[in-house]
């Protein structure tokens, strides 16, 4: 354990500067005039989000796109996906940097998450199960945006972040856009909880997170806590907690959520096998617990991808990035090595550390 230990540090360590402070850059930042806007024309609850965002945000009306997808499944094929692709190839100039797309389903292409389909295109080499790859547990193929420098988002024209943002209502959409844009530059003071919980399983993380502890307990205000709740009788000692800007952990389902109250801009995610998939209530806890309860930014598998680590948020490039001026999608899509199963949720342009 000890060896390990050390192995987790020296890894840390290696990630320095990236890890302690973000480096300092002169790429701009993401504004509503990098963002392409996707509804599904024939839903009245995506259009209205699409519309807010875009208002809210600045988004030109020119960058708000309609894409032919009827009703909510969860899952749409690659041909179906090749098609709305197309419906958008028109408006991909290179100074659209993030796709939104204002529904919570379909979530899926095939093997894939939608997000993920949309940023890195369909391949199943970022699929764990195919139609040629024998059933179990297996690594796939590495995000080219992990732990990348802020420039790489400006200096590749095709490189594209994809994030989805909705709700079960209009209102709670309309919450969610609101708290991404009173993040911005807020600067705030507050809390992070890392936590490790008796579900062995769901914490793989946990090393990481008591590493970015250790090294980093207060940095711009926010004092991070690595919190081992596995002999905790009562689930958790993360309730009734305020101001919180960070809460990572793993479990099927985290008690108490709604109990604690969530700064501007915060993220939360739990790991699990189905938390992105889908907004209702059935199995596994969904990411949209997180953003009902305050939360302006989470991520969730959308299909079984094991517990490997690589699969899911990085704490000691996640909390660095963001803190260190990068948005809520660039922050999140970069501590995810290979995320081709998960689907990232929330606000894409909440910075609450921006300078500019």
């Amino acid at each position: 354990m000890i060896k390990y230990r050390l192995i987790v540090v020296l890894f840390t360590y290696l990630l320095m500067p990236s890890l302690l402070w973000a480096i300092e850059s002169s790429s701009p930042s993401l504004g509503g005039d990098n963002v392409l806007v996707i509804y599904k024309k024939n839903d009245v609850l995506s259009k209205k989000i699409a519309g807010y965002y875009a208002n809210s945000r600045h988004v030109p009306l020119s960058q708000v796109v309609p894409v032919d997808i009827i009703g909510s499944p969860d899952s749409i094929n690659r041909r179906k996906f090749a098609s709305i692709h197309q419906q958008i190839s028109p408006y991909l100039n290179k100074n659209i940097k993030v796709l939104l797309l204002t529904w919570h389903a379909p979530y899926k292409v095939d093997c894939m998450s939608i997000t993920s389909a949309f940023t890195l295109g369909f391949d199943e080499k970022y699929c764990s199960h195919t139609a040629t790859l024998a059933r179990g547990c297996h690594l796939t193929a590495n995000n080219l945006f992990f732990n990348a420098p802020k420039e790489m988002l400006w200096q590749q024209d095709d490189l594209r972040l994809s994030m989805m943002l909705s709700g079960r209502t209009f209102d709670e959409a309309k919450q969610l856009i609101d708290r991404g844009i009173a993040a911005d530059n807020s600067q705030p003071i507050g809390q992070g909880y890392l936590v490790r919980t008796k579900d062995n399983a769901r914490s793989t993380r946990w090393s990481t997170f008591e590493s970015i502890a250790d090294l980093w307990p207060q940095k711009k205000g926010i004092s991070l806590h690595y919190i081992d709740d596995r002999y905790n009788p009562n689930g958790t000692t993360v309730r009734n907690k305020q101001n919180i800007m960070f809460y990572l952990t793993g479990q099927t389902h985290v008690p108490d959520i709604a109990t604690n109250s969530y700064l501007p801009g915060a993220i939360a995610d739990h790991l699990t096998s189905s938390g992105g998939a889908g907004i209702g209530s059935k199995g596994q806890m969904k990411v949209y617990r997180w953003l009902e309860a305050g939360v302006t930014g989470s991520y969730g598998a959308v299909i079984e991808p094991c517990n490997y680590q690589e699969k899911f948020p990085n704490a000691q490039i996640l909390i660095p990035s963001y803190m260190g001026g990068d948005s809520l999608i660039e922050a999140y899509w970069k501590s995810v090595q290979q995320p081709g199963e998960g689907v990232f949720v929330g606000e894409p342009l909440a910075s609450p550390w921006r300078d500019d």
